[in-house]
This record gives C-alpha cells, structure tokens and sequence, in this order.
C-alpha cells in the first residue's frame, strides 16, 4: 500500500511538473487548451459508453465466434492448457476495436 501512495505521489508531481513546463514553454497555447478543456471533456463523456458499449459487442461477437462463452473460459484456454492464443486476440479484438472507432467517431 505504501508503494502505491508513493506512486500516487509520483504521478501527481509529473503531472504539476509538466503542467509548469508547458505554461512556461508556451503559455498561450496552454491557456487555449485551458479554454477548450470543458469542451473536450464533455465530449469524452458522451462518447465513452457509447464507444465502451460498441467494443463490447464487437469483442463478445469475435470471442463468440471464437467458441469462447466467458471470460473465464479464455482465462482457462490461456493459463491451465498455456495457450496464450484467445488473451491475445481479445486483446488484439479490443485495441482493434478502440483504434476503428477513434477513426470513424469524429466528435
């Protein structure tokens, strides 16, 4: 637990530091990203269910054809019988998905 406060702690510093080095380096621009953040913000919040609900159809309907019925039975195929092959294509499903979506979805 203490490691992850650390880590907390870390990330937190990274993130004021590069925020300070940002505004130095260009203020400007880091007051018009400022200005337009409750924009991107809100359109992250549409999108994002409606993305995560797409990309679970897509990543169930692959697994599905795959002849997997859960997770847990790809979990079983990769750890129990060591075949990594169904972990990576749900994982190559899944950042296929993202990558599609984030190419087609203009906001």
């Amino acid at each position: 637990m203490k490691n992850a406060n650390r880590l907390f702690i870390n990330l937190l510093i990274a993130l004021v530091v590069g925020q300070v080095v940002s505004f130095v380096a260009a203020p400007d621009s880091w007051k018009n990203f400022i200005a337009v953040l409750p924009k991107i913000l809100s359109m992250i919040a549409f999108w994002g269910p409606i993305i995560g609900l797409v990309v679970f159809g897509l990543v169930a309907a692959t697994m599905r054809l795959l002849g997997f019925a859960s997770l847990d039975e790809i979990r079983r195929e990769s750890v129990d019988e060591n075949n990594p092959a169904p972990a990576v294509i749900f994982a190559g499903t899944l950042i296929a998905s993202i990558l599609f979506l984030m190419i087609v979805i203009k906001p």
